[in-house]
């Protein structure tokens, strides 16, 4: 083999990270000739090795290895802290303290800054001799005298001179990190939290790392100290156990804990439990042991010889939890009443507040929101100034055009409870400028912005109620009345949009009051301030001239047409902002479909041509539904299904050819939204299906005839719609359950129905009642038994006691039975 051959092996043997194959082929290219750059490789190699054994914690093999390395090269050394940590880790003190006298301040304060850490430590801890070894001159011995002194004055509980020593000790210090350790101590405990956040931020790879971590377990309480605990080595957490001052029977819980914390099962917790109950409050531990009794039943017969017998409340109330745990809430509900029947007997006030929050509870789980907002109500009996209660009824109550009289008495009840609460005076506003009561929306208003004088909310009903009094001041021609009207909105001082439209008003006025042509010319100015685009330009006069009851016909005529003028993204967007401040008053609704018509043809050609985002699509089409425009949410609801195939443009196709009314909905668009409705599931698009849902609700409502069939859909059973036989027997088996429960059944129905095929329904719910073969013949002749088998089956999983059994349902439906089994 030739020298370059060998010399290109080592080079690779070297370039791949084998040093120990790289070694033996430079010895021996060394020998063969005499070449000092091999003696050079060599050096590099064996220094390598040594790093490599040094970083695994093979310190010995690293110093052998060392040995070799210097054999081969002169000083200084490379990498010699790494040398020096070894010697620590070995105790070979001799060899220690000769390379610490080779070290220079330099080395040692610039160099080497984590040998300069290590060091330091060592010193003030298990070998203070070290000290004498080290160049006298470095920043280090400096330091190391000042942190002496701050340790003292600690120990001494010398607050201020500690502080002024630790300030001494600069940001590159050695003993940083140490500084912020004794900077942390001293907030425990008053300000744990701060003292964790000092704790983090000494970094993983300090000398200083394992103290803060230990301190930071310290600071725990808890579960987060549990968990943290059983990170730590046995010796590590008999510290902090010894230093949390924890006892003998509190330091065996933990151990225990920790021991078992992979198999915490139900048996456990309650055997661990009864063993230390001494460590808490006796009125817990019963609670606790009680709630796992519903899971562990074994343990009843130490129950009863640890504890008293709960009260009936405490018995209902671990009973509702352990149901509410299974998600059984109409069982849980049941408890959750007991509790309520057993303070109410007890006739102690200091238990109104306790029924007040159950029955609250009990409200949040109701499906009907009627039985949940009177739930609420019962609640003010017993806890009458909570003011949550009262926003959740006004909330609920506004949904509902019928609840709209209720609605207003608990408004007044809320403002004579609740005077000056910001959110109950914004309903009260909106309450207000619904009916065109403007006073009194002012007048609700300035109370707001007593409190928030910045409320922008506020401050728009004010400018809205001046305009309105301007332009009812415009129609009735008192116009010298109008100018400070118009000046009070622009004192708001809410900008320039708002400015504009004062300024297309004077115009308005200008108009009527001092003739056609200087009042076009002021209005044309207004409009070029504004910059805006012939559309909005176009919807903005007509408005503010209908609204004036003035011939906008004539007005418009000075305007740019906008037949064929394509919108922007940015004009449709204030399109959409005008159709929102217009249409805050339902009452001009007319007078906005009017402007509207004047811009149709360009907002149609703009939609068909323009490629407007989807959410600019769903903004528009939310603006129009809002405003009841009907035919452009019609042609606008096609544009956006035609691009995108989503269940929400199928939702207001279908909406907006009905004009809003589900009841008069054609039945093909109502199944296509039942197609799209399982969609919304699969794609998991919660908006679409809040729309659809209540839709397809109201349809079946207005049309039962429709609506028993979607679980015969369901299992794939073709529609028939024979009215005789599809509701009566579903009426007379479960027409005497409520709305909430046959809607809770009805839910799980639908769940069962999508999971189940009919032949295992049929074979789980019938159970040898009656021969399949009979009930096949007879769900041939009537559907809908499939529908009943459901329920039924669906009050057994919901644990609902119905007073129905199966030999009822089979009878109903005409189903010869052998032998009458119950289901």
């Amino acid at each position: 083999m030739t020298i370059n051959t060998s010399e290109q092996q080592a080079q690779s043997q070297l370039g791949s990270g084998h040093y120990k194959e790289a070694i033996r082929l430079y010895k021996k290219l060394w020998a063969e000739t005499d070449d000092k750059k091999y003696q050079q490789q060599l050096a590099f190699c064996y220094l390598q090795r040594a790093l490599s054994f040094a970083s695994r914690g093979m310190a010995k093999e690293a110093l052998v290895l060392w040995g070799n390395y210097t054999q081969y090269t002169e000083p200084p050394y490379a990498a010699y802290d790494h040398y020096i940590l070894c010697l620590i880790l070995t105790k070979e003190q001799n060899k220690l303290q000769t390379a610490l006298n080779e070290l220079s301040a330099e080395q040692l304060d610039k160099q080497y800054p984590e040998l300069s850490s290590l060091l330091g430590l060592l010193i003030l801890t298990e070998q203070p001799e070290l000290q004498q070894y080290l160049p006298q001159s470095s920043v280090l011995i400096t330091q190391l005298e000042i942190i002496k002194t701050a340790l003292q004055h600690y120990q001494d509980n010398k607050r201020d001179e500690l502080n002024n020593d630790l300030k001494s000790i600069p940001y590159r210090s050695a003993f940083k990190d140490l500084r912020t350790l004794l900077n942390a101590v001293q907030l425990i405990p008053e300000e744990t939290s701060q003292a964790q956040k000092l704790l983090t931020k000494i970094p993983d790879n300090s000398i200083y790392s394992q103290a803060a971590n230990l301190l930071l377990s310290f600071t725990l309480e808890g579960q987060e100290l549990l968990d943290k605990l059983a990170t730590l080595s046995n010796k590590q957490r008999k510290l902090i156990t010894k230093l949390k001052g924890f006892n003998k029977e509190q330091i065996q819980f933990i151990d225990y804990l920790i021991q078992h914390k992979d198999r915490l099962n139900d048996k456990i917790k309650f055997n661990v439990a009864i063993k230390y109950q001494s460590l808490w409050d006796s009125d817990f531990i019963q609670q606790f042991c009680q709630a796992l009794l519903a899971h562990y039943p074994a343990g009843r017969r130490d129950f009863n010889k640890y504890f008293t017998r709960p009260g009936v409340f405490e018995e209902n109330r671990i009973k509702a939890l352990v149901y509410e745990s299974k998600d059984n809430t109409y069982a849980a509900e049941e408890h959750w009443l007991n509790c309520i029947d057993a303070l109410k007997a007890e006739e102690n006030p200091d238990n109104h507040l306790k029924i007040a929050f159950i029955q609250r509870h009990i409200a949040k789980q109701q499906p009907s929101s009627e039985e949940s907002t009177q739930l609420i109500i019962d609640s003010l009996e017993y806890d009458p100034e909570d003011l949550s209660s009262y926003k959740q009824i006004l909330h609920d109550l506004s949904q509902y055009d019928e609840d709209i009289k209720e609605y207003k008495s608990w408004l007044k009840k809320a403002l004579e409870k609740f005077p000056d609460n910001i959110d109950i005076l914004t309903q009260a506003i909106n309450t207000a400028m619904d009916n065109k009561a403007n006073k009194k929306a002012c007048q609700f208003a300035l109370k707001i912005l007593k409190q928030d004088p910045l409320n922008t909310f506020a401050k728009d009903v004010l400018f809205t109620s001046h305009l309105a009094h301007a332009r009812v001041l415009i129609t009735s021609k008192k116009y010298h009345l109008v100018d400070n009207e118009i000046n009070q909105a622009e004192a708001l001082k809410l900008g320039k949009h708002y400015l504009s439209q004062t300024q297309l008003l004077r115009g308005i006025l200008c108009f009527v009051s001092e003739g056609k042509e200087k009042g076009l010319k002021y209005i044309a100015e207004a409009l070029n301030h504004q910059h805006l685009d012939p559309v909005n330009a176009y919807f903005q006069v007509a408005m503010e001239a209908l609204l004036a009851n003035l011939p906008y016909t004539s007005i418009l005529k000075v305007l740019i047409p906008v037949k064929g003028y394509l919108l922007s993204e940015q004009e449709l967007k204030r399109v959409i902002q005008q159709l929102e401040y217009y249409g805050k008053d339902k009452s001009i609704e007319p007078l906005l479909h009017k402007a509207l018509d004047k811009i149709k043809p360009a907002l149609k050609i703009s939609l068909a041509e323009q490629s407007y985002t989807e959410d600019l699509f769903l903004s528009l089409t939310e603006a129009l539904d809002k405003h009841n425009a009907f035919q452009l949410l019609r042609y606008c609801s096609k544009q956006a299904l035609d691009r995108w195939n989503k269940p929400i443009w199928h939702y207001y196709q279908a909406y907006s050819n009905c004009n809003g009314e589900p009841e008069s909905c054609n039945y093909n668009f109502i199944l296509r939204l039942e197609k799209a409705q399982q969609q919304t599931s699969e794609d998991k698009d919660k908006r679409a299906s809040l729309l659809i849902k209540p839709f397809l609700d109201d349809y079946y409502y207005a049309h039962p005839q429709r609506s028993m069939d979607f679980l015969d859909k369901l299992f794939g059973f073709a529609e028939e719609e024979d009215e005789e036989y599809l509701f009566d027997p579903m009426e007379s088996l479960f027409g005497h359950l409520s709305e909430s429960v046959v809607g809770k059944m009805g839910r799980q129905a639908e769940t069962i129905a999508k999971n189940t095929s009919p032949e295992r329904l049929l074979k789980d719910v019938v159970n040898g009642a009656v021969s399949i073969e009979k009930v096949m013949s007879a769900l041939m002749r009537n559907p809908n038994l499939l529908t009943a088998l459901a329920f039924l089956k669906a009050a057994d999983n919901l644990n609902i006691d119905i007073n129905i059994n199966i030999s009822d349902v089979l009878d109903a439906f005409n189903v010869n039975q052998s032998n009458k089994c119950p289901f």
